[in-house]
């Protein structure tokens, strides 16, 4: 089926949310339901302008959404097959969708990788970064090629979820070699801020744990401490008694008798033999 052009108009307040998410190639990847574009636009709809001005990117495309209301007459092109193509990509069942702890600027789908006897090589790098499997390295032609990309986000592989490298290469390769495919739900980031976080993971020394700022008032009790660590402090007085008088032990004849506790209330002991 061609694709098709077509002009949708929307009618927006100012300030309100359109609930389509495009990605950077301005396709739509999610339409939240209750929204605005919910019964408008499709997932794999791609948007190409905003009342009659072309979109460069995203952003440009956020930009001119907010100068809409109080119509936004969007121009797209939709292809029935590539959308529902994508809409299987994107639909991820609940048992496993309940795995992702969705971030702004990331969008989220389902991968499927199938491997042949003799076929192209896996052809994936992958390493763990704050409990994190990103891959770092797809090799040209494989079977990661096709379907990931460096910098995504492995949340889980045949819905259980994976957090280190080691765990996730195993259920990989277990589920490859016993079934012949692989499923994979996927976080990628689509904003310039999620690329920035992901090249810096990437690039992350594994040994070194994640620097994390603390408060200013954090910062300032903790430099009232120091100071007062280097402070000189008069010694501690212990907790412990000091006797004083004559130390010598005494010995006297007068006998004390104090009953603790008895098991034999109302019972007379028997006297035994000595």
């Amino acid at each position: 089926m061609a694709d098709k052009e077509k002009i949708i108009n929307i009618d927006i307040e100012e300030g309100e949310p359109l609930g389509a998410t495009p990605n950077d190639k301005l396709i739509i990847v999610r339409v939240q339901a209750g929204t605005l574009a919910e019964d408008k636009l499709k997932v794999g709809d791609q948007i190409v302008k905003i009342n009659d001005t072309t979109i460069r990117d995203t952003n440009h495309f956020f930009q001119l959404l907010r100068f809409a209301p109080p119509c936004a007459r969007l121009q797209i092109i939709r292809d029935e097959n590539k959308a529902a193509e994508l809409e299987a990509k994107v639909h991820i069942p609940p048992e496993r969708a309940k795995f992702i702890q969705r971030r702004d600027g990331f969008e989220y789908f389902l991968v499927k990788i199938e491997w042949k006897p003799g076929g192209p090589k896996l052809g994936l790098g992958i390493r763990h970064y704050q409990n994190r499997v990103l891959v770092s390295r797809c090799d040209p032609n494989s079977l990661a090629s096709s379907q990931m990309k460096v910098g995504d986000h492995v949340i889980d592989i045949d819905g259980k979820p994976v957090t280190d490298k080691d765990v996730a290469r195993e259920f990989l390769l277990k589920s490859l070699q016993s079934q012949g495919f692989a499923t994979m739900v996927v976080e990628r980031p689509e904003s310039m801020e999620a690329k920035h976080w992901t090249q810096q993971a990437l690039q992350a020394n594994p040994a070194q744990p994640p620097s994390v700022a603390m408060n200013s008032d954090v910062r300032e009790i903790a430099a009232k401490e120091r100071a007062k660590l280097k402070e000189k402090q008069p010694p501690k007085k212990g907790i412990l008694g000091r006797a004083t008088g004559n130390k010598r032990v005494q010995i006297t004849d007068k006998i004390g008798e104090h009953v603790i506790a008895s098991d034999n209330e109302g019972k007379n002991l028997r006297s035994v033999r000595k």
